[in-house]
């Protein structure tokens, strides 16, 4: 992978829509790491940095809100971009409660690898 390439860590329970990503972002100027919950993705992040992070809301064990919880606690994750990927209704509590924990945006299941893609590719990481 090039050096312009992003860097994506998936927190995606669902092996089916892990696969998708894997689709949608196959081209190699991305560079995909997936972990199937909450508690996976943070040992991830422990490991090596990421450019932004595609994180699904409802998940067993740590769900979306609080693996939100636990990133924006640590200084040097405080403002890594975090995309949420949900099926969630406007005004859902979970919903809510991941966008007062700074989620950078939200996009809608089922997603369109295209808009994914253009998304991720406008991020930047801060700090």
């Amino acid at each position: 992978m090039g050096s312009s390439g992003k860097r994506i860590l998936v927190i995606e329970d669902s092996p089916l829509v892990r696969n998708m990503y894997g689709l949608a972002f196959s081209r190699r100027e991305y560079e995909l790491v997936t972990a199937s919950d909450g508690r996976e993705a943070l040992q991830r992040l422990g490991e090596s940095a990421f450019d932004v992070v595609l994180l699904d809301l409802r998940m067993p064990g740590m769900n979306g809100v609080d693996f939100l919880r636990e990133v924006r606690r640590l200084p040097e994750l405080a403002r890594l971009p975090i995309v949420l990927t949900t099926i969630e209704a406007e005004g859902s509590e979970l919903l809510e409660a991941a966008r007062q924990l700074g989620v950078t945006a939200v996009v809608r299941k089922p997603w369109h690898p295209q808009q994914l893609r253009t998304l991720i590719d406008g991020l930047r990481r801060v700090g």
